[in-house]
């Protein structure tokens, strides 16, 4: 599961719970990583300085990694407790197994979703974008905005085996240290994307929205693409294909509704380097990549240019995913050195915990 969890980073403190507007339009030396510790800050900025203006990339998760917490996890019981996603407005093809109700209790979709991830996050995945259908982009995008600026936590529940357990759920919170690292690369000629395995047309809501500060380019958003429909002329289209096809027009699409039939690649696990070498460039690879969940954001990770100085960016939620990034960066410096490639996968990596970076 994508589930948020505490981090175990002990003495940081939280100054700032939402990110301010930062323009790009900025001059590159008032871009500072002021919400970066400063040995991280000093590493990519000689990054930035290595790479500045030579045409670079650089991909970002979105979900842990841009904000806090999840945007589907959060949006999804959001949605549901104001009605606007319901069973009854769940697509059919999007009831994949039974709920699970009692005389005394009836199934959250929070908690159907949770019974999905325990199968596999194949599964439950896809199954988190697909559920905004029947909603147009424009009234979707209203919603999110609400999510954004919401300072309470959302009431939910799920099973637990066979006990239900209630829980709060926190909103997102854009890292103000991601927002000035996002500009200070998109300053210094290095181009920013965002590879995410939440529904692309909702992290492009808040990503490309300029009031938010993070300033990337709606083109630029490789997430979960679902296909929409044109109700009055009936064509079917994603922004994915508008965008490879020159047509992108982000205000023309608002009216747009979400069916549940997905696009490929999908960007979860393999599929993010799928989605990089497929819309991104298939030969050049990124001199950053920052990502917080093992075995998805890792296969980024690992294709990083740290021949050009490139870095792994990890933001550091638990004991246990560093743990599990250990193990991944030795068996793939391992196989880099069985194959007689260079070991870069144990290279350059910045690591911080989300608290050093709000």
């Amino acid at each position: 599961m994508k589930l948020a969890v505490r981090s175990i980073a002990a003495g940081s403190l939280a100054v700032a719970v939402h990110a301010a507007p930062y323009s790009c339009q900025n001059k590159t030396d008032e871009l500072e990583l002021s919400h970066w510790p400063s040995a991280q800050a000093t590493a990519l900025d000689r990054m930035i300085t290595l790479n500045a203006n030579q045409s670079n990339f650089a991909v970002f998760d979105a979900d842990n990694t841009i904000w806090r917490y999840d945007i589907e996890e959060s949006s999804l019981p959001y949605l549901e407790n104001l009605g606007v996603i319901t069973r009854e407005t769940l697509d059919p093809s999007l009831k994949l197994m039974d709920f699970k109700d009692t005389a005394n209790y009836t199934e959250t979709l929070y908690g159907y979703y949770s019974r999905l991830c325990e199968i596999d996050a194949a599964v439950c995945y896809p199954w988190a974008a697909q559920v905004y259908s029947g909603l147009t982009i424009r009234e979707l995008k209203a919603h999110i905005d609400d999510l954004m600026v919401l300072n309470t936590t959302i009431p939910t529940s799920y099973w637990d085996g066979d006990v239900v357990v209630q829980e709060e759920i926190n909103p997102p919170i854009i890292y103000t240290g991601q927002v000035e690292l996002i500009n200070k690369l998109a300053a210094n000629g290095i181009t920013p994307y965002v590879v995410s395995a939440s529904n692309e047309e909702v992290v492009r809501m808040v990503v490309s929205d300029p009031k938010y500060g993070l300033n990337i380019k709606p083109e630029n958003v490789l997430g979960v693409a679902i296909l929409m429909k044109n109700t009055t002329t009936g064509d079917l289209t994603t922004s994915r294909k508008q965008i490879t096809d020159g047509v992108y027009n982000q205000t023309a699409n608002l009216d747009l509704v979400f069916g549940t039939y997905l696009w490929t690649p999908a960007t979860w696990y393999a599929g993010k380097w799928a989605a990089v070498l497929t819309y991104i460039d298939m030969w050049k690879k990124p001199v950053l990549a920052a990502g917080d969940t093992p075995g998805s954001d890792t296969y980024m990770h690992f294709n990083v240019d740290v021949e050009k100085g490139g870095v792994h960016v990890w933001v550091n939620r638990t004991l246990a995913k560093y743990e599990q990034l250990q193990t991944l960066i030795t068996e793939a410096a391992e196989g880099q050195a069985a194959n007689g490639l260079a070991v870069t996968a144990d290279k350059n990596w910045v690591v911080v915990s989300p608290e050093e970076i709000l």
